[in-house]
């Protein structure tokens, strides 16, 4: 596991604050840690978990999701760090590779640290490792391809990007 100690970790803003989505469909609860090529984020499992199953859980192949989720959060930590002002932006998720699922639920009442490591960058298309582990066990490895558009036209929230709920 990554040492902590190397990390930075001061003053991670809210999760809300570097990902574009709202609940329901922010999956991913908070950031944990991060630096210049990575970072690692929190999942808590609940019965009010989007997409849980009573009794088994959340499928893990939605980890795929919780994944370029935490993608989002580097990008909107990165921008953050640059101008505290930035607001996320829209990314998208291409296809995920090398996708091994150890389990087939997220178990209810569990905690998933999600990490996610920068392997590649090229202007708007980026390639990242990433995983998620249940304490040290390793329960999804994907390596994702996203594509961050730098129009910022597209990317504004206010142009009903964000999804959202009014209830």
């Amino acid at each position: 596991m990554t040492n902590m100690s190397q990390r930075h970790n001061h003053a991670l803003p809210p999760i809300n604050e570097l990902v574009m989505h709202a609940k329901p469909m922010l999956l991913i609860d908070r950031a944990m840690s991060a630096d210049e090529t990575s970072l690692t984020a929190e999942v808590d499992i609940t019965v009010n978990s989007m997409f849980c199953v009573p009794n088994k859980g959340v499928p893990s192949y939605v980890g795929i999701e919780y994944i370029a989720q935490t993608v989002a959060a580097y990008s909107g930590w990165r921008a953050k760090n640059t101008d505290p002002d930035a607001t996320p932006r829209v990314g998208y998720l291409l296809g995920s590779r090398k996708v091994t699922l150890s389990r087939n639920w997220f178990p209810i009442g569990r905690t998933l640290s999600v990490h996610i490591s920068n392997i590649f960058e090229d202007g708007e298309m980026g390639v990242f490792d990433g995983e998620i582990r249940l304490v040290e066990e390793i329960l999804v490895a994907a390596r994702i391809n996203v594509y961050q558009p730098k129009e910022t036209s597209l990317t504004s929230p206010s142009d009903n990007n964000q999804e959202t709920t009014d209830q």
